[in-house]
């Protein structure tokens, strides 16, 4: 049965919670943001008197990370968890319910993709989705992913290396106080 994707209501997870990767030692990924929409978010988090940490994530480079070629928005809690732009503390919803976005028409496009993640190189849906667990594993069983679709082909073309460049990827040493011992120092890892 296919079902039309919406958020699942009073959820705001996606904007909550911030996930390992690719494993906890890399420790928690914040919203990829791309070097174009780096800018624009220090921008609006200045305007908006938001404090935010936008870190490095992918880079290319023969033998260092000599370009970047995408960021990441890091959660506000020590954890890594929750987005500085969710409004927590307003009354105000979200049409479905949960928090409100501030930054809604503005948003990076990982979160316009989401849930559609690129998983080993291939569109999938990310199964931390509330929707995605209840109704379906494969994006084939869901309508009305067209706009997430186009963003995830505008990010995967945006951070492709050249077949000559390593991918560096950025451990952020961000997470749980439990898991702080697995982390590998704060900085560059060449992928393997």
């Amino acid at each position: 049965m296919i079902k039309k994707f919406s958020c699942i209501e009073d959820c705001s997870d996606c904007c909550i919670y911030r996930q390992y990767y690719p494993i906890t030692e890399y420790g928690k990924i914040g919203v990829l943001v791309l070097p174009e929409e780096k800018e624009v978010i220090e921008k609006l988090a200045r305007k908006m008197k938001i404090n935010i940490r936008i870190v490095p994530r992918l880079a290319v480079g023969k033998e260092s990370p000599e370009k970047i070629i995408a960021y990441q928005m890091m959660g506000k809690n020590d954890d890594g968890d929750l987005c500085p732009f969710l409004d927590t503390e307003s009354t105000e919803r979200s049409p479905h319910g949960g928090f409100k976005c501030r930054i809604y028409s503005s948003r990076p496009l990982a979160c316009k993709a989401y849930p559609l993640i690129d998983a080993n190189r291939v569109a999938a849906l990310d199964e931390n989705c509330q929707f995605c667990r209840k109704h379906s594993t494969t994006s084939a069983n869901i309508d009305g992913l067209q706009t997430e679709i186009e963003a995830l082909a505008k990010i995967k073309a945006s951070v492709a290396a050249g077949s000559d460049m390593r991918v560096w990827r950025y451990a952020t040493a961000t997470g749980r106080a439990e898991d702080k011992h697995k982390f590998l120092p704060k900085g560059w890892i060449i992928e393997c």
